[in-house]
């Protein structure tokens, strides 16, 4: 980042006077983004009250499920037109769809122009009342996004459902799907994915069961709780990055700026107490496992008792989603690296035994909490039963908002084409065990570059920058992808902040923050998009050509200042009497 982020100084002098004044630009546009948020809710609830379209329905609520009216919401919002043409079912559905993303596009936009105030504009002095703003801006937009009545996922009916399976009937949700077990339950017509298995680690059916416990069949409690958690995991992780950036020493500036860059991040709202994506509680559990790696390191980081609380956190971040397995790698990695005391140590006096016992106790603590999660549910089954289970959710199978799916479009509409090669490689993007072959490769070169990165430079910077370039490289070549999942980088990119910044870090921190605007795409329906056969593509593209692009751009000018800077200092200067008569020539 600049020198400006970094050291927290301000651009030009002011005046006494206008550095104690209320930085009114910044409330400006906490105010308009709490506006926007206000008017989202409107076009969320009438669709969930438009009835059969025909359409595939990217934001939708339950038929079966009405949640209660807030008039004192949606009715900020009744000006917003219905429709533009017919008033038939399509057209409203249509029409809602694209004020919402019309909504949140503006809701980006005030988000970039604040936060470029906090980065650059605004003076030291003003941080404490910028963060105030802040904190105002994402409360109470997540408070409103909780009583939205409507949805853009029904994720949590599907948590409450598995959490239903476990908690109400005792059943095991890896080897039974709702529909066997609670067919009458009233929760399980609401679940989508009530014929499969649960896809979730073992802490999230842990919670989801405790949940039912409590709250039973009825499905609007979990409308609120799940959304309040969601909320509740959106503050954490916002006071978690900013403790995280102080415990490193940055200046109010960069931590003010790091902290707003999640808090009021329109779709880590719109995912959070919207949505209530247990992706948001996964990020929660990783950063405060990074939180006591930073504290590790501090302390001593290759000792077991400084660690060991770092990989519990980092482990059970695991359990929730397999995807959080690259900060786990990392952290071995980081560790080993650390022990052996590279890259300063001469290789034959580098202690390898230690490192492969630090290794061992931490890899063995990870296995074993994570086979203590997993044991209760394997207990009567056999090893091919278990490995089969990790397969059988359409998440491991099926394809979602990627290249695979827009493929298997295509070979829809175009069975038969003329073009060998063009079939041979739809064929090809089309089949689940390419992109496996796909993941593997992708991950192994991470892998890889992490262990060079590493033994060059065994610090948290390598800990969080390779975690979240591995979790980049899984969204880029995942064949499931939804837009919730953006939440682990956006989580993970303000904590790079605590370090100075690298040409290839700042394309990192570009490429998450832009992916978050683009991944919005995902809730455009197709029906926009009138090519037929390309749909998909269309929008595979509007969501994945921003975030690279701004990464090229990022990263190339990030270069050419660079190169700037080496030719300015290799100038003559005037202190040097030979150089100056030289330069004067």
């Amino acid at each position: 980042m600049s020198k400006t982020i970094e050291t927290g100084q301000p651009i030009s002098k002011q005046s006494g006077g206008q550095r104690n004044s209320q930085p009114w630009f910044m409330i400006f546009c906490v105010l308009a983004f709490v506006a926007c948020i206000v008017l989202i809710t409107t076009p969320i609830a009438r669709l969930g009250h438009v009835g059969y379209t025909g359409l595939t329905e990217d934001i939708a609520t339950p038929r079966n499920f009405s949640p209660p009216a807030m008039p004192f919401l949606t009715g900020w919002g009744r000006w917003l037109p219905m429709h533009f043409s017919h008033s038939d079912n399509v057209a409203i559905y249509m029409t809602g769809n694209i004020e919402i993303l019309l909504l949140l596009a503006l809701a980006f936009v005030l988000y970039t122009v604040a936060a470029y105030f906090i980065g650059k504009r605004a003076t030291v002095e003003q941080m404490r009342s910028l963060r105030r703003w802040m904190w105002i801006g994402a409360i109470v937009a997540g408070v409103i996004f909780v009583l939205t009545p409507g949805m853009a996922s029904k994720d949590l009916f599907v948590y409450a459902d598995y959490g239903n399976l476990v908690g109400a009937h005792g059943a095991n949700p890896y080897f039974s799907t709702p529909r066997q077990v609670a067919y009458n339950d009233l929760i399980t017509h609401i679940d989508g994915w009530s014929d499969t298995p649960s896809a979730y680690g073992p802490v999230w059916v842990y919670l989801a069961g405790l949940l039912s416990l409590i709250f039973g069949d009825h499905p609007l409690p979990y409308f609120y709780i799940y959304r309040c958690l969601g909320l509740a995991c959106h503050i954490l992780n916002v006071l978690l990055i900013g403790r995280i950036l102080r415990l490193t020493g940055r200046s109010e500036r960069t931590i003010t700026l790091g902290m707003f860059l999640y808090a009021l991040n329109p779709l880590m709202l719109f995912e959070g107490p919207l949505g209530a994506h247990n992706d948001v509680f996964m990020s929660t559990l990783l950063l405060y496992g990074f939180f006591l790696c930073f504290r590790a390191n501090q302390l001593g980081f290759t000792r077991f008792k400084h660690y060991w609380p770092a990989i519990v956190f980092l482990t059970l971040a695991v359990l929730v989603k397999f995807t959080s397995i690259p900060a786990i790698i990392f952290f071995l990695l980081v560790l080993a690296a650390k022990t052996l005391g590279t890259p300063h140590t001469p290789l034959r006096e580098m202690p390898w035994l230690a490192a492969l016992k630090n290794v061992v106790i931490a890899g063995g603590l990870f296995v074993v909490i994570a086979l203590a999660a997993y044991l209760p549910f394997w207990i009567g089954h056999g090893l091919g039963e278990i490995v089969h289970s990790f397969g059988t959710p359409p998440s491991s199978s099926g394809a979602q908002n990627s290249l695979m799916r827009v493929a298997m479009n295509w070979l829809y509409v175009h069975p038969n084409t003329s073009i060998p090669v063009v079939t041979f490689a739809a064929h090809a993007m089309a089949n689940r065990g390419f992109w496996s072959k796909v993941d593997v490769l992708a991950m192994g070169i991470a892998v890889l570059a992490g262990i060079w990165y590493t033994w060059r430079s065994p610090s948290m910077r390598t800990l969080i920058v390779g975690s979240l370039g591995m979790m980049t490289i899984i969204l880029i070549v995942t064949p499931w992808f939804y837009s919730w999942y953006v939440v682990w980088l956006v989580a993970l990119a303000p904590v790079a902040l605590s370090f100075s910044l690298g040409r290839l870090t700042r394309a990192l921190v570009a490429f998450c923050l832009v992916f978050s605007a683009s991944a919005v795409f995902t809730y455009m329906n197709l029906a926009f998009f009138r090519i037929v056969g390309y749909q998909l593509a269309m929008r595979y593209t509007l969501m994945m050509a921003p975030p690279i692009i701004a990464a090229l751009i990022v990263y190339f000018s990030a270069r050419a200042r660079h190169n700037q800077a080496l030719v300015t200092a290799e100038l003559p200067t005037s202190s040097d009497p030979e150089n100056a008569s030289i330069a004067t020539r």
